[in-house]
């Protein structure tokens, strides 16, 4: 089963407009609300294939019981910590050009430190039952920076595999618990040593010297958008080269990616065939409209298109 921790879940809703024009009126032209936040998209995505996943994180208010009401309609296991402040609402607008949405996240509510305990004891009890642990997104106001790290201790003290996918500081001191794997994107890798990810070369770089952080049979994927992706292992490294398909929203399809890897390698799947179910997820989650997550039958019809090859 893969546990997926998301302590800033939100709800997304996308704003469609044909072409941006700040400082003048913007027409919508439709609008899509949905459940979000890394873990869970990830968690819808592997059940979606066929996997296990439970959900967990904070939760509140009348945007925390969209979450849970969209996660039951998905069949998908969840327990949360019910907290006083509300679930955030994060709005992106996408404006028809084919580029990134443009996106306004909120910070999200308070945590008590009650509450983080709550949230630290049931991580901890299904770790137990769990075969991977994934952490990712950001922290909420009272969620001390070193959470994933706090947690990354525990998972691998109950010999369990760690997965993190965050930014910033709270990356960082993630990195510190030595996960098995990571997916920064190309800005995120950037920010983390110091220097710009632009080509694939780049990324190829970028994605073998960041392996230094993991374990050593940790597996880094590096995803670049309507570039692909690059994935670092000991075992090599590989270029998933771009599934060529109409692009509608990029929102969750980097944690489509993680949620199709990570079932298929529960499977037993081999890293490469994991690799290219997740570059079919995410390409099938960069079809869907909003914050709508990948379907299995798109997912299965792209994966023939799906193309890894070896970096070196």
């Amino acid at each position: 089963m893969i546990l997926s921790v998301t302590l800033n879940p939100c709800i997304d809703r996308t704003l469609f407009v044909d072409g941006l024009k700040p400082y003048d009126t913007n027409r919508v032209v439709r609008s899509e609300t949905d459940a979000g936040g890394k873990g869970i998209n990830l968690s819808r995505v592997a059940v979606e294939l066929g996997g296990e996943s439970l959900a967990t994180g904070f939760l509140g208010g009348g945007a925390g019981a969209h979450v849970r009401r969209v996660l039951d309609v998905q069949g998908v296991q969840h327990e949360f910590v019910e907290i006083e402040g509300n679930t955030r609402i994060n709005f992106s607008v996408e404006d028809g050009s084919g580029e990134p949405p443009t996106t306004f996240n909120s910070k999200g509510p308070s945590v008590s430190a009650t509450e983080w305990d709550r949230l630290f004891a049931l991580v901890t009890k299904h770790t137990q039952s769990s075969d991977w642990i994934t952490l990712g997104g950001s922290l909420p106001k009272g969620v001390p920076v070193e959470a994933y790290f706090e947690i990354g201790k525990v998972v691998k003290q109950a010999g369990k595999r760690l997965a993190l996918d965050a930014d910033g500081e709270a990356m960082r001191r993630g990195l510190d618990a030595k996960p098995h794997f990571i997916k920064p994107n190309r800005k995120e890798a950037g920010r983390l040593l110091g220097r710009s990810v632009e080509s694939v070369d780049d990324a190829v770089f970028a994605a073998e010297e960041l392996r230094q952080y993991l374990e050593p049979d940790g597996v880094c994927v590096l995803s670049l958008g309507q570039d692909g992706a690059v994935l670092a292992s000991a075992a090599g490294t590989l270029i998933g080269r771009p599934i060529e398909v109409e692009s509608v929203s990029t929102i969750g399809s980097g944690d489509s990616l993680v949620g199709a890897m990570l079932t298929a390698l529960e499977r037993g799947s081999s890293l490469e065939d994991s690799f290219r179910l997740g570059l079919a997820a995410g390409a099938a989650t960069a079809m869907t409209d909003g914050a709508e997550i990948a379907r299995r039958p798109v997912v299965e019809s792209l994966l023939p298109r799906a193309v890894v090859e070896s970096a070196h």
